[in-house]
């Protein structure tokens, strides 16, 4: 299975679009701009944000139209005929998607691709739903598979957040389920889950023909963070604890393994923190920020010095000066890396630069008339041939 759109003019069209925040950031001229969007043309209608949001409400309305008189003919049936429509107008909204608004009107995160897309998982969870009376282990993994496919077939954000989310979800209900011990050994799970996790999607990340799924790459990147770092939090395992384990605590006494959870709450984020700049990785350095401000409400919450103010000045007065250390830090190159390369990434480095690169310095130029001499290699649907 691979992605339903054009995989040359998804490529074509992430080039120019880091092209154009090149030159939105002076470092290329507006002609190699052209130059580059002339040579690397894109058929999808892909529209600007606000019509991207118009036409998704739009379509919703026009969805929740159809189903509505839909609903009104199969009214009287029962609820298995009813779950068997349900899950065939879900399968049969994924058809309409693919085969009438991307393949045929060449649409691309238009707004109604979106809003179909969402509109045919939510029917297809539901017909599984209502075919297994709503058994909470089959809605979970549904929805992890459906959820699972749609980011990979539509390369959807939201998707690939639900996907591992509801992943995440399985195996907390899983051990949950079963009582006893597997209760209180959930947070090492998620661990011992998410942290290889972590590291296969970093490997992805690096291989060939993986260009349309980046940011979804990316995302799970970011998110298997945070949920390694949730998984050692003093703060969210204690309450977890106490609310849905009825673990009952007196006052002063402490969770089972408090010491690890204590250790893992402060040296997580360090550890985030200090690898993101020696590898020059911006997804951890960006989470290792988030995470740091978690911590430091964490001993707030249970260690307060009573008085909040001083505390909230002293934790802006740590961050500020931590992140003027690293601009200054990275203000001449260390590795090749600088904090110019924070300010073009939006959330890792991408091999987009390379082609710019190749059609701005490699030879490509405007001829007088108006055509663009290729000269700097040959290109691929998904990326760079041998020959670059």
């Amino acid at each position: 299975m691979k992605s339903v759109y054009h995989a040359t003019w998804l490529h074509n069209l992430t080039l120019v679009k880091e092209a154009k925040e090149w030159m939105n950031h002076h470092l290329i001229e507006q002609e190699q701009f052209s130059a580059i969007k002339t040579a690397h043309p894109s058929d999808f209608y892909h529209p600007n944000l606000m019509i991207r949001i118009l036409l998704f409400i739009a379509t919703l309305i026009a969805l929740s139209g159809v189903t509505g008189v839909l609903a009104l003919i199969v009214a009287e049936g029962g609820q298995s005929i009813i779950s068997i429509l349900c899950l065939l107008y879900g399968i049969g909204s994924f058809v309409v998607l693919e085969k009438v608004f991307i393949e045929k009107m060449k649409h691309y995160k238009s707004g109604v691709t979106e809003a179909l897309l969402y509109h045919s998982i939510g029917w297809t969870i539901g017909g599984v739903a209502g075919l297994t009376d709503f058994n909470a282990h089959a809605v979970i993994l549904t929805s992890t598979i459906i959820f699972s496919f749609a980011a990979f077939r539509y390369l959807d954000l939201i998707s690939t957040t639900c996907a591992l989310a509801s992943f995440a979800y399985l195996i907390f209900y899983e051990m949950y389920e079963a009582g006893g011990m597997l209760q209180f050994v959930i947070p090492f799970a998620f661990l011992l889950v998410f942290t290889p996790f972590y590291f296969l999607v970093k490997q992805i990340k690096k291989s060939r023909g993986r260009e349309p799924w980046q940011n979804c790459l990316v995302l799970l990147e970011a998110l298997c963070l945070l949920l390694i770092y949730a998984a050692g939090n003093y703060l969210v395992v204690r309450e977890l604890s106490v609310n849905l384990m009825n673990l009952y605590l007196e006052e002063g006494q402490n969770i089972p393994y408090a010491f690890i959870f204590y250790v893992l709450t402060v040296t997580t984020p360090i550890a985030y923190l200090y690898f993101g700049i020696k590898n020059k990785d911006a997804v951890l350095l960006r989470v290792s920020l988030v995470v740091i401000v978690f911590s430091v409400f964490t001993f707030k919450f249970y260690y307060s010095l009573g008085h909040p103010e001083i505390t909230v000045t002293i934790g802006g007065a740590v961050l500020l000066i931590t992140s003027l250390y690293l601009f200054r830090y990275l203000k001449t190159p260390k590795g090749g890396y600088t904090r110019e390369n924070l300010l073009r990434d939006k959330w890792s480095n991408s091999n987009a630069e390379a082609f710019i690169m190749s059609q701005t310095l490699g030879g490509n130029s405007v001829t007088t008339d108006g055509q663009t001499a290729s000269g700097g290699g040959t290109f691929g649907g998904g990326g760079s041939s041998d020959s670059f």
